[in-house]
């Protein structure tokens, strides 16, 4: 007889319970649940917090030392003023669909041919027909408050297990819950997949006619990640960062840095500017045609330099790129 692993509708401690039990008494809590149907049930998994709090603040560190400007002191200067840990909620869900379409596709008709081109170009449309056939895995941030940059950070499902609320309480991590069940996650991710072929018969065709699609949820569960909320001080000024408690990894931080690197970047870009403008003056100035070209490079180049050196060194907020992503994984 089969067996399933499930959490307690109460605890959320794992209990294994056969495919025809309707109800089932937990032995942690000794709270005795009815279950409708083992099929819609959520199986529900966490990652464990394996970065402590001096931990995850040396990652921190490692990664704003990174970059140009930041005190070279900071692993002893760097000072923690609040931290919070959460573990938020993500649905994985795997996804089969498959898609039947018709439509038009636009053609072109070359016509009284001049040199190496056409005069006459004309365009109509031509019925098309085809499949789409494909699985992927979804990853759906389901908190109610959105924070982009958790919506947006690519989670690691490694090492996951499954979920027990003693474990978060053991750490004094808070636990957001989810605002979708398992339909409605299920359909968020149905429709993404349906966005993504509708996304790829725009490219085929003009016009879509006819579209059938049979979409198959081959897979889904629920996983909470821990993350640290820090808020800490550094070259005289608070800043905020994100990281992820489960990998060390930094979701996002602000980047304290010293006031001699604002000089240095007000004289750079002081420097380029200075070199454009005296360009475009050689180039409006100047009569001889080699004076002139030699103006409008200076200018062009000092003016992208100027405003690239703005841009790179008012940027104050780092996230982990994809390739450190994956030194670490």
């Amino acid at each position: 007889m089969s067996v399933r692993s499930i959490m307690c509708p109460n605890c959320a401690a794992p209990l294994e319970l056969e495919a025809t039990q309707s109800h089932v008494t937990c032995p942690y809590c000794s709270v005795t649940s009815e279950l409708k149907k083992v099929s819609e049930l959520i199986e529900h998994f966490m990652l464990p917090v394996v970065y402590n709090v001096e931990q995850i603040r040396t990652e921190l560190v490692g990664d704003i030392l990174k970059h140009p400007g930041v005190p070279e002191d900071l692993h002893k200067s760097l000072k923690v003023t609040k931290l919070d840990l959460k573990f938020f909620p993500y649905f994985i869900v795997t996804v089969h669909l498959r898609t039947e379409y018709k439509g038009n596709g636009e053609y072109a008709t070359f016509s009284n041919r001049y040199k190496s081109g056409y005069r006459h170009i004309s365009t109509h449309l031509k019925p098309e027909q085809g499949i789409f056939d494909d699985t992927r895995e979804f990853i759906i941030y389901a908190a109610e408050d959105v924070n982009n940059e958790l919506l947006n950070f690519e989670i690691s499902t490694r090492g996951k297990r499954y979920f027990q609320a003693l474990e978060a309480e053991k750490v004094k991590a808070d636990v957001v819950p989810s605002i979708f069940d398992l339909d409605q996650a299920k359909n968020e991710a149905t429709n993404q997949m349906r966005e993504i072929h509708k996304g790829l018969m725009l490219k085929e065709l003009a016009q879509i006619l006819e579209v059938r699609d049979k979409p198959d949820v081959e897979g889904v569960y629920l996983l909470h990640i821990p993350f640290y909320f820090i808020e800490f001080e550094a070259a005289g000024k608070k800043h905020e960062a994100i990281l992820d408690g489960a990998t060390g990894r930094t979701v996002i931080t602000t980047v304290p840095r010293e006031t001699s690197y604002w000089v240095q970047v007000g004289i750079l870009t002081t420097l380029f500017a200075g070199i454009g403008l005296a360009g475009i003056f050689f180039a409006i100035q100047s009569t001889l045609f080699n004076f002139q070209y030699f103006g409008i490079f200076g200018a062009i180049a000092g003016l992208i330099l100027a405003g690239r050196t703005l841009q790179l060194g008012l940027k104050s907020r780092y996230r982990e790129t994809q390739k450190s992503r994956k030194r670490r994984s």
